[in-house]
């Protein structure tokens, strides 16, 4: 009997080793990875902003059960990326604008072509991914928003800003973060290219 518990509980680490292996595989496949060879400095004027702030942690994005503080970095993203413009808005206003113009469809999901039709933003979406789309943001003062893999076992996918460079390497607000980041820090790897800005 003892041996056959010791024998259940062996294949039982060993299918939660491959089941985790899988996950792993699954979820990083199909990324980019791309490295810095330009100098960008980051603007000191953008403003940070976390997804889980307690002001807007909980305000919904649109009609959708998803709320700020679970599915809120791309709002914030593009709230840090237009923080230096005429029309600096924070994540909670931003969501509370892109609610009321109805950006949203019922999942939760920004629907870019609907936000690029809201008077004085605008928006890119690139169909691939490259440094060259990176950079060409970069160089026009706008800041990219990337789909990135956070470098832990139960993330999925993460939205984060890059907004300048240094020392060879892309630099980036993350709404989950304290402090920037680099683009390292998700192992240079990238899903997807968005860009945002206010004009």
């Amino acid at each position: 009997m003892k041996k056959r518990i010791i024998a259940i509980v062996i294949l039982v680490i060993v299918v939660a080793a491959g089941a985790l292996l899988a996950w792993q595989y699954m979820k990083n496949r199909g990324g980019v990875e791309v490295r810095c060879d330009s100098t960008y400095p980051v603007n000191e004027k953008l403003k940070a902003y976390r997804q889980d702030d307690d002001r807007w942690k909980d305000d919904k994005l649109g009609e959708s059960k998803f709320d700020m503080e679970s599915s809120g970095c791309i709002i914030t993203s593009i709230a840090t990326a237009i923080s230096a413009s005429d029309n600096a808005l924070t994540p909670g206003e931003l969501n509370q604008l892109l609610s009321d113009n109805q950006v949203y469809d019922g999942e939760g999901n920004l629907q870019w072509g609907l936000l690029d039709a809201i008077n004085g933003f605008h928006t890119k979406v690139y169909s691939d991914v490259s440094a060259a789309h990176i950079d060409e943001c970069l160089k026009q003062n706008h800041y990219p928003i990337v789909k990135v893999h956070r470098q832990t076992l139960t993330s999925y996918h993460h939205f984060i800003l890059i907004v300048g460079t240094k020392d060879g390497e892309y630099i980036c607000m993350d709404p989950l973060e304290n402090k920037l980041t680099k683009l390292s820090d998700y192992g240079s790897k990238v899903y997807a290219v968005r860009c945002v800005w206010y004009e």
